[in-house]
């Protein structure tokens, strides 16, 4: 599953529209919107504080491919 499909399906699982989780990351919706479609890449920052507001692992938010780098990296 790829980044905007993962934050399309949390998005809708917390009930959540475009706008008003922009509203709670602090970003416009035009931003958001570009992040859900793969147009915009994504700061570490809104990974951890859309973590937070969803009550999801930040590990859960990242591709596969990503979790399973840093776990190599981390020796985990």
């Amino acid at each position: 599953m790829c980044i905007s499909q993962i934050l399309i399906s949390y998005r809708k699982g917390n009930g959540l529209s475009q706008k008003q989780m922009s509203d709670l990351l602090g970003v416009s919706q035009v931003g958001y919107h570009k992040w859900e479609t793969g147009t915009t890449k994504i700061e570490m920052e809104h990974y951890c504080r859309i973590a937070t507001l969803c009550d999801v692992d930040l590990m859960d938010l990242l591709p596969r491919e990503w979790q399973e780098k840093i776990r190599d990296e981390l020796g985990v």
